[in-house]
């Protein structure tokens, strides 16, 4: 090539120099092309696992583009993804089908390096341009496994898109946020659209377009039974369910899934595994069952009605307290394989929160009115910040004797304590009469006060006050 482009110099250059503008515009023309055919030889798509310069390769990264290496959808990926604690009971207390614990997470959580083992902007694939419109994520249940989504159990359980786990008497869901479909075991897809272009016009698929996930668990004591009626760290290192990309033109050594498509059985349809799947959901290690004895609540002060005050007086430390009876019916005698009742905020004891709705506890976020776990310290108005919502005020919460309690923002995380929002359930209780047929009912109150957070220095202002909590009493 650099001979005949020397040669082609020469033999022009016999010209005089007049023609020189034509002989350069000519070399150039001749490169252009070279350096776009080498492009041009590639169509698909391609697994990015690191840094790549060379501009002629199907593998070029842009400088600065985020980039890393990862090993795809291992057994153990997804770990500590969604975090919870559900407890297995009778179904006379807690009737089956009752949801126990639940999460949803992104893919920046779902890979083999666990929770934030992706960055959102990280390039996971990059496909040619004439890739477009065969660029897929697909998701199933983990269908070759017995207890992680080969056996549907929707009939039993009466919830659709169930599946049998391996603990008994808990059952799996898993759910594609985007499109609201449940993850059956048969493959499912969906395109995508609007991703990032690198300066070569390629197609970059990142972290941040896949969609999110959400892993639930719900109570079947009828379903069959799973591998272990243990309890404890979720031991069994089987994904409940995977996402995967399919993406580049047929024929093309990328990144296309052979035996894989819409309808295919993941129970024996799984090319590429594990490497080029990005994600999975798990429970590995990260959900913990119980099988204790605990309580319910029967019964809450429905409506709080704050006598009106004044934005003057609560800029000056005034405030308006009201009490917010609750009442519990505990299980006093454990049934047959369940652990005795405790009250606490330790594993395996029952505790009580108030949750806040997601909306109010970002809100108090937003504001600082945080604690060192996942708890607000104040539940704020409905729509706060818009006109006509008062500022600057909130409601906060405390035991009979002062001592502050917090709101709860996430009920599935459990074992935190007070920064977590958590209290022992029988805290400041009086039982309301003898135990009877093994449950005893107690009464505790706890006062809701409303006040400004931070008096002289975020001003109140004038508006409604209207918030929603939840009174939940959970097995840590």
């Amino acid at each position: 090539m650099n001979s005949w482009l020397v040669n082609l110099l020469l033999a022009s250059g016999r010209r005089g120099r007049c023609a020189l503008p034509a002989t350069l515009m000519l070399v150039a023309a001749v490169l252009m092309p070279i350096g776009a055919s080498a492009q041009s030889t590639y169509t698909g798509c391609w697994t990015i696992t690191g840094a790549t310069t060379d501009t002629n390769s199907y593998l070029h990264t842009d400088a600065g583009a985020v980039v890393g290496s990862w090993i795809g959808a291992t057994d153990t990926a997804g770990q500590g993804a969604f975090p919870m604690t559900v407890n297995v009971n009778v179904p006379a207390f807690v009737p089956d089908g009752t949801l126990l614990g639940s999460g949803i997470s992104p893919m920046y959580n779902l890979g083999a390096n666990g929770v934030g083992g992706y960055s959102p902007e990280q390039i996971l694939f990059r496909c040619s341009p004439n890739a477009d419109g065969t660029i897929y994520e697909y998701y199933a249940t983990n269908g070759d496994s017995a207890y992680a989504g080969a056996t549907d159990v929707s009939a039993q359980s009466g919830i659709p898109g169930t599946y049998l786990s391996y603990y008994t008497g808990i059952v799996t869901r898993v759910t594609n946020m985007t499109t609201g479909e449940y993850l059956t075991r048969y493959w499912n897809a969906r395109p995508l659209t609007g991703l990032d272009h690198d300066s070569q016009g390629w197609i970059l698929v990142k972290a941040k377009n896949f969609s999110q996930f959400q892993l639930e668990l719900f109570q079947c004591t009828a379903c069959a039974a799973g591998g272990t009626s243990g309890t404890g760290s979720w031991a069994q290192s089987q994904p409940q369910g995977y996402v995967i990309f399919v993406g580049g033109a047929t024929g093309s050594t990328n990144v296309i899934q052979g035996n894989i498509s819409v309808g295919a059985d993941s129970a024996n349809h799984y090319d590429g595994w594990y490497a080029d799947w990005p994600g999975a959901i798990n429970a590995y290690l990260t959900v913990n069952v119980r099988r204790d004895a605990t309580c319910a609540v029967t019964n809450a002060t429905p409506v709080v009605l704050f006598p009106t005050i004044t934005a003057v007086e609560l800029n000056q430390g005034g405030s308006r307290q009201a009490p917010v009876t609750i009442q519990i019916q505990c299980q006093s005698t454990a049934p047959t394989g369940m652990s005795a009742f405790a009250s606490g905020t330790a594993a395996n004891q029952t505790a009580l929160g108030i949750l806040a709705s997601p909306a109010n506890a970002q809100s108090a976020t937003n504001a600082g009115l945080t604690t060192s776990g996942t708890a607000v310290t104040y539940l704020l108005s409905d729509n706060y910040g818009t006109p006509g919502i008062a500022t600057g005020v909130g409601v906060a919460l405390t035991r009979p004797n002062g001592t502050a309690l917090n709101f709860l923002t996430n009920q599935f995380v459990t074992t935190g304590g007070a920064a977590y929002g958590w209290d022992a359930v029988l805290n400041d209780a009086t039982a309301d009469g003898p135990t009877s047929g093994g449950y005893t009912s107690y009464t505790r109150t706890i006062y809701a006060t409303f006040k400004a957070f931070a008096p002289g220095t975020t001003p109140v202002t004038p508006g409604s006050y209207d918030a929603t909590a939840t009174v939940i009493v959970r097995v840590q």
